[in-house]
């Protein structure tokens, strides 16, 4: 008998049926178990613990190529069927429900007690409650709501020795203990595996209304709309939906379209943008845009004639390069794992890389939870 299959023999008894699949799109697929409880999940972990396994955490696996290759890893954990409403008050405008929830019903459980759920993320119905606090994903609201740490009310999280830690609480005025839920946020299962949310909710708005303008060119559309920081440009993309769908269109090989995040101060968007884009014409590359200059984001598909991964990475590169003037950060999204050999797919080290790994090293000192997929390295 096989190692693999004894350790899916292991996996099978601890929480069910194991399937095969890709922590990433360009790797070798591993092991995937769902395990039904939280209860079940802590076991997971206990026996990676133990066995001195390697573990990827993940929800439903849409922000999976948002990461950097993953180091040795010997199975993935998906909180996916997790999806029970702990406690829902809509008269204190608060709701805690485990991790594996999608957007779509969390979004369709707070319009029930007539609260608006934010982040308003792209593809919910492809997106877990916790695979967007693990994440840090924001959406189109961010400019009138914030990010989503913000409101993250508390979280229990399952740790690497498999114990779980609770942080914050289920109450808008929650003062005691330190906000480590913050700490989880973006930090893409590198800490830990979260297993439960409370967020404060808002009001449902009475109305809401969307107003198009099409401009005659990419230039005339970048200046309307950084002239009005609510507004957002679509170009290359017929509507917010194709915009959505953009996320997880596939080429016809089965990989995503590579992508370009450009993320800076409101005053530099413009600039950047004309640089991003000035780059990519010249070298006929086709692709889409979506610009947010309220929240000073750029989302860029590259579709066709981006080469090979050598040359994509040389693109960005060259763009990070001309970008870091202005103090601009280009992420890659989607890229293959040819063009993150050398190049971290977050952008540059981050300020606080020493004290990021210090704090891993802290909740997860065996490594438990597979290396290799976030920023720097970690």
């Amino acid at each position: 008998m096989s190692a693999l299959d004894t350790l899916g023999q292991r996996l099978e008894r601890l929480a069910g049926e194991v399937e095969l699949a890709r922590p990433r799109f360009d790797v070798e697929p591993l092991p995937l178990v769902a395990p039904p409880t939280v209860e079940a999940a802590v076991e997971l972990v206990k026996l990676a613990a133990a066995d001195k396994l390697r573990v990827i955490p993940l929800g439903l696996g849409s922000k999976l190529g948002w990461c950097g290759t993953p180091g040795h890893a010997d199975f993935v954990l998906s909180t996916r069927r997790l999806e029970r409403v702990v406690s829902h008050v809509p008269d204190d405008g608060t709701i805690t429900v485990e991790a594996g929830l999608s957007m779509a019903r969390l979004a369709a459980k707070c319009r029930s007690g007539g609260h608006f759920l934010t982040p308003d993320v792209p593809a919910p119905a492809r997106r877990t409650i916790g695979g967007v606090v693990a994440a840090g994903e924001s959406g189109l609201d961010r400019l009138r709501y914030g990010p989503v740490r913000h409101h993250v009310l508390g979280t229990r999280t399952l740790l690497a020795d498999g114990s779980l830690a609770r942080s914050g609480g289920q109450l808008v005025k929650n003062v005691t203990g330190f906000d480590l839920h913050r700490l989880y946020c973006g930090s893409h299962g590198t800490l830990g595996v979260i297993v439960e949310v409370s967020l404060r909710l808002h009001p449902e708005p009475e109305r809401e209304a969307w107003l198009t303008v099409e401009a005659s060119s990419l230039a005339d559309a970048l200046q309307l709309t950084c002239a009005w920081p609510g507004a957002r440009t679509i170009d290359g993309l017929a509507a917010r939906e194709e915009a959505e769908r953009a996320s997880v269109r596939q080429r016809f090989d089965g990989s995503p379209h590579p992508k370009l995040h450009v993320a800076c101060l409101p005053s530099k968007l413009e600039n950047a943008a004309k640089i991003v884009l000035e780059a990519l014409a010249n070298a006929r590359i086709e692709h889409g845009v979506a610009l947010q200059p309220g929240i000073a984001e750029m989302l860029v598909e590259l579709r066709s004639n981006v080469g090979d991964a050598q040359a994509l990475s040389r693109l960005a590169g060259v763009l990070r390069n001309a970008l870091a003037r202005d103090n601009v950060s280009l992420a890659m999204r989607d890229a293959p794992r040819g063009a993150l050999v050398e190049l971290d797919p977050f952008g540059a080290p981050p300020a606080g890389l020493e004290l990021m790994r210090t704090i891993q090293r802290n909740l997860d000192p065996d490594g438990v939870f597979s290396t290799g997929r976030f920023a720097g390295g970690l």
